[in-house]
């Protein structure tokens, strides 16, 4: 990977723009906070030039709710939106590079309104805890699967060596210019246009495969695809956003499949066309009437306990999670039923003819 790319010590809106200690300083805070343990990823993270890979970015210039979304697009190349564009691209942050599939060598800065994000990179210390778990060693068949910019993909291609890393895009206008990006930023892994659920057979097998895109389950060719003593790493999406669960697969050197399903607190977004459930169209209804008060034993595992709310997802099918609540809310939309604990006095207020809160009980019994 080249080192630099890109203006360096240029002055925007009175201050300094350094890239490299930009970069540098996303590294630092990584490993401060204990998200960064690998000496070889650091050592990628310190080279890969971001700004390559994500030329321009968009930020949301409306209010959480308002409709449409006012976007703004930021072009890191215009001295007006230079530093606000950097500080986000090291961020750490997830980053905004794509809205309704546009081409993106003829996206124009400024504000745009609706529509939707379409590509964007993966929150930087979650990216960090998947390649630490893939245990990647140089001269490693790499697989990543729904690329995006290609941040991951390039990452993963500087820990295994050029050549050995290959990634799948399904939208062709993405796949194209993360291509072109990751030539242009030196990194030696090829980007094909395709459906990441079929993976990517004409190299196969692979010593470690990696999904950036939820799937509801694991698709068998993804296994197929898995080289003896490889190690493969996806998401398993649920109908609520907030219980991912995390599933590690390996393959035995002689053959035999493995497969660890965890609970954890953040996850890729979910393959296209599929949809979460929301509480949103329910919330007035229960701010307005909680429901029927009874007593109740249970008291609920903190939001850490992610085995449990994983579980749930699985074992109450249907419900999702109302976060933004003062007591913890759970909510079956398409049944129109709800329960609202406490807040700690020993009751739980249920409505509706599904009883939400004695099936949560159940399982935490189990």
């Amino acid at each position: 990977m080249q080192a630099e790319s890109g203006p360096v010590g240029s002055v925007t809106e009175g201050r300094p723009i350094d890239a490299t200690s930009t970069r540098l300083a996303m590294v630092e805070r990584l490993q401060a906070d204990g998200v960064l343990t690998d000496p070889r990823l650091r050592d990628a993270l310190s080279r890969l030039d971001r700004e390559v890979l994500m030329p321009r970015a968009y930020v949301r210039r409306s209010e959480q709710g308002s409709e449409p979304v006012v976007w703004e697009l930021l072009d890191g190349a215009h001295p007006e939106d230079r530093a606000e564009w950097q500080d986000l691209v090291y961020s750490g942050e997830s980053v905004l590079v794509q809205r309704d599939g546009e081409q993106l060598e003829n996206q124009v800065r400024g504000v745009v309104n609706g529509g939707r994000m379409t590509a964007m990179s993966t929150f930087t210390p979650y990216t960090v805890e998947v390649l630490q778990r893939m245990r990647i060693d140089a001269g490693h068949t790499y697989l990543d699967l729904g690329t995006g910019p290609g941040v991951s993909l390039a990452l993963a291609a500087a820990l295994t060596g050029p050549g050995r890393a290959v990634g799948v895009e399904r939208d062709e206008h993405m796949a194209a210019f993360a291509q072109k990006t990751l030539g242009r930023a030196g990194v030696g892994a090829r980007v094909m246009t395709g459906d990441a659920v079929d993976g990517h057979a004409a190299r196969a097998p692979y010593d470690r495969i990696h999904s950036g895109i939820e799937v509801p389950c694991l698709p068998s060719v993804w296994v197929d695809q898995l080289a003896p003593g490889g190690r493969l790493l996806t998401t398993l999406a649920t109908r609520t956003p907030s219980w991912p669960g995390h599933c590690l697969v390996t393959r035995t050197a002689g053959g035999h499949v493995e497969a660890v399903l965890e609970g954890g607190p953040r996850g890729h977004r979910p393959l296209h066309g599929y949809t979460w459930l929301t509480a949103q169209h329910h919330l007035q209804q229960i701010a307005n009437s909680p429901g029927k008060r009874r007593p109740t034993a249970f008291a609920p595992p903190p939001d850490h306990s992610y085995g449990f709310w994983l579980a749930a997802a699985y074992l109450v099918p249907g419900v999702v999670r109302h976060f933004q609540a003062d007591t913890l809310t759970v909510v079956a939309p398409e049944e129109n039923s709800w329960a609202v604990a406490g807040p700690g006095d020993g009751t739980v207020r249920v409505h509706g003819p599904r009883d939400v809160w004695a099936e949560l009980d159940h399982v935490h019994d189990l």
